[in-house]
């Protein structure tokens, strides 16, 4: 699940049905007509000569399976050796595209998934090449001047704007944009595929999706592995708090590193103290910024951006907050994706905003009012002043056009694996144990801060034993060494 742009990415809310009991869905259909995705999905890789493209068409309202449907995208890449069961995959986002997971796989570490199993990615609906809502999210920043909370409110009433232009485009879809609408696509998926059973390997809004599936089709999961688990509250708010607390740790483990590398950075050996320092730095800027010779411009959020990032990004935070501290003003600079499409024929942009907006939104019971937000946000930046005032996502549902439910979700007698990374500031490590204590399963930490990144190391065996043995592990996974510094 990424930190979408710090003032105004998130959530948004309104779900047609509950899970409670899976409403009766359409009769299955025609089985899918693969074709090479090369040949039929604009800006596939040419050269791509083992990945096959379908769509299994779903009803966009499953309580009624005679009324308007919508085209599901779905790829596979047939298992190498006797397909055992399909596993279907989600890279999370929410927004992120997962037609191109299997192919991910494929190059990772846990490839060996492939000798035993047909690998099914697919795009859920309002993403990709699965109807995704057409939608514009930039939006005009505030003047500058405001002060905080005028700021904030007007950031959050932009976005409000913009969410309800996009709802606007096609309301029915973006109201059914939710965790538990997309569990019930996948099964779909699974008798297109003609699977009695099928296992699942989710990362990131991918886990509270698998959550939503086996909560509802506990009998049909053979195995679903969760790596980087959401909180089982699905609410923004929760979010936001679970992030700010783990961005306040990951603070605290940068500037001890920085202490113990004073011979190369000279801010002394005393962890404490560089914090009040940098502490001190944002207070400054954010009541004079600094402007460096090229025209960047270096304030208190250039600061704050500096604190709470993945160890990989350490040594060149350390310079760059070494430059800020000897009164300079390091390069700066943001990036901007495309607007996505619809259909095979879109150009697909890998993510899509808006879709990340309607998913967060329609499953959480956030508030939709401004000054409620702002007392939250308050709140948090005295628990954790680092990132408790940036406020990621719950802001994002202010004004939202539908009311958000949770997805229903309960305990499971299928086999679990869920992945928390220890020091992970996306989806916390603790959200993987309250999701187990939730639904059931067992928890392997990574001893990284990675998001998602179980795939990438070794202990991908682990994940390969899984779907094979169906025997999850409580295991602790190694994750890299500490970064050294560099010039």
């Amino acid at each position: 699940m990424p930190l979408a742009r710090s003032a105004a990415l998130a959530a948004a809310s309104g779900l047609l049905l509950t899970a409670s009991a899976a409403p009766a869905s359409a009769a299955p259909g025609p089985e899918p007509e693969w074709r090479l995705c090369s040949e039929v999905a604009r800006g596939w890789d040419e050269s791509d000569d083992r990945t096959l493209c379908a769509t299994v068409p779903v009803p966009l309202d499953h309580g009624d399976p005679d009324g308007r449907t919508i085209d599901i995208a779905v790829t596979r890449v047939p298992a190498t050796g006797e397909n055992a069961y399909p596993i279907l995959f989600n890279p999370g986002g929410p927004g992120h595209q997962g037609v191109t997971m299997p192919g991910h796989i494929l190059d990772s570490e846990a490839a060996d998934l492939a000798l035993g199993h047909d690998l099914v990615g697919f795009d859920p609906r309002g993403v990709g090449y699965s109807n995704a809502v057409e939608c514009d999210m930039g939006g005009a920043d505030p003047d500058p001047g405001l002060s905080d909370e005028e700021s904030a409110r007007r950031v959050a009433e932009e976005q409000s704007r913009i969410n309800r232009e996009c709802h606007a485009h096609d309301p029915e879809l973006v109201a059914s944009l939710t965790a538990e609408n997309v569990a019930r696509d996948m099964d779909l998926i699974r008798e297109a595929l003609g699977a009695e059973t099928i296992g699942y390997y989710g990362v990131s809004w991918g886990t509270l999706l698998g959550a939503a599936y086996r909560s509802m089709y506990d009998d049909r999961v053979e195995a679903m592995l969760l790596d980087s688990v959401m909180s089982p509250e699905a609410s923004v708010t929760v979010l936001d708090e679970g992030q700010a607390m783990a961005a306040q740790a990951a603070f605290h483990r940068f500037t001890d590193w920085v202490a113990e590398h004073d011979g190369h950075y000279g801010l002394g050996t005393e962890a404490d103290r560089i914090r009040d320092e940098v502490y001190g730095l944002r207070e400054e800027l954010t009541e004079e910024p600094r402007t460096g010779p090229d025209g960047t411009v270096a304030d208190g959020g250039t600061v704050t951006a500096l604190l709470a990032t993945p160890e990989r990004e350490w040594p060149a935070n350390a310079r760059s907050l070494t430059t800020l501290l000897d009164g300079g003003v390091p390069e700066w600079g943001v990036r901007n994706g495309p607007v996505p499409g619809a259909g095979w024929d879109a150009e697909p942009s890998g993510f899509d905003a808006f879709a990340q907006v309607s998913l967060l939104c329609n499953d959480s019971d956030s508030p939709r009012d401004f000054d409620q937000v702002w007392q939250n946000r308050l709140e948090r930046a005295e628990r954790y002043p680092v990132m408790g005032t940036l406020g990621f996502y719950e802001h994002s549902c202010v004004g939202w056009p539908e009311e958000g439910v949770k997805p229903d979700l309960r305990r499971g007698d299928s086999p679990l694996q869920l992945v928390g990374h220890v020091d992970e500031m996306v989806t916390p490590h603790v959200w993987a144990l309250d999701m187990g204590r939730a639904v059931g399963g067992e928890v392997m930490s990574v001893e990284d801060d990675g998001h998602g990144t179980l795939s990438d190391l070794d202990c991908a065996a682990a994940a390969v034993d899984f779907f094979t043995t169906g025997q999850a592990t409580t295991q602790t996974c190694p994750g890299p060494p500490a970064p050294t510094p560099w010039d």
